[in-house]
């Protein structure tokens, strides 16, 4: 009993720390995820998580309190939402695959999604390989691993994040290493890297 109590804690934690980074890549920010943020890495300084997480997010509770709210929302707007062609950062698996739209990507999402009995919401416009949808499904995931009777969770994480997140962050990563405007995301996208390393080891684990 101590060690399922034990997992249903970590979810928890897992759960807050991808909330964190969907909020992150999700939209530009506003005052009230200012400063949510700001509380959430004042705590994450004072904690111990692995080496390079702990180096990134004192990196980025430096940046959150050295920053003003315009502009934050000025470089989510350069880096994200930039209308000019070619400017604009990527977010999608299949772009960095093929820099294109990836049917056989798209297919192994959704594969993963009916094994796990998870509906797309018919109202939404990200696209299935998206960043920000893939930590939804990936916090999906997380949920029903809490139930110590769902093997079957546990694997299908270990699937999305090897084959999608892992590749997607790591070229995510690299691509706001060499953009100018992209200060702040740059060490968000470090850290979404750092944090996906320790969802490996929970894979390696298994």
């Amino acid at each position: 009993m101590t060690t399922v109590i034990q997992d249903r804690d970590l979810c928890r934690v897992r759960l807050r720390l991808l909330d964190l980074f969907k909020s992150f890549f999700g939209e530009e920010p506003d005052a009230e995820k200012l400063a949510r943020w700001r509380g959430i890495f004042a705590a994450l300084t004072r904690a111990q998580v692995s080496p390079a997480f702990d180096r990134g997010a004192g990196t980025i509770a430096d940046l959150l309190w050295g920053k003003s709210l315009r502009e934050l929302q000025h470089e989510y707007c350069l880096v994200f939402a930039n209308p000019s062609a070619g400017r604009r950062v990527a977010t999608t698996v299949s772009f960095y695959r093929h820099d294109r739209n990836d049917g056989e990507v798209l297919a192994g999402i959704r594969e993963i999604m009916a094994e796990a009995g998870l509906a797309r919401d018919p109202l939404a416009t990200a696209p299935a390989d998206s960043l920000v949808v893939l930590l939804d499904i990936l916090a999906a995931l997380v949920e029903a691993e809490k139930d110590e009777d769902e093997p079957q969770a546990r694997e299908l994480t270990a699937r999305l994040v090897t084959e999608f997140l892992v590749p997607l962050a790591e070229n995510l990563t690299a691509v706001l290493k060499v953009n100018a405007h992209a200060d702040f995301y740059m060490h968000c996208g470090r850290l979404l890297r750092s944090y996906l390393d320790l969802e490996m080891e929970l894979v390696d684990e298994r």
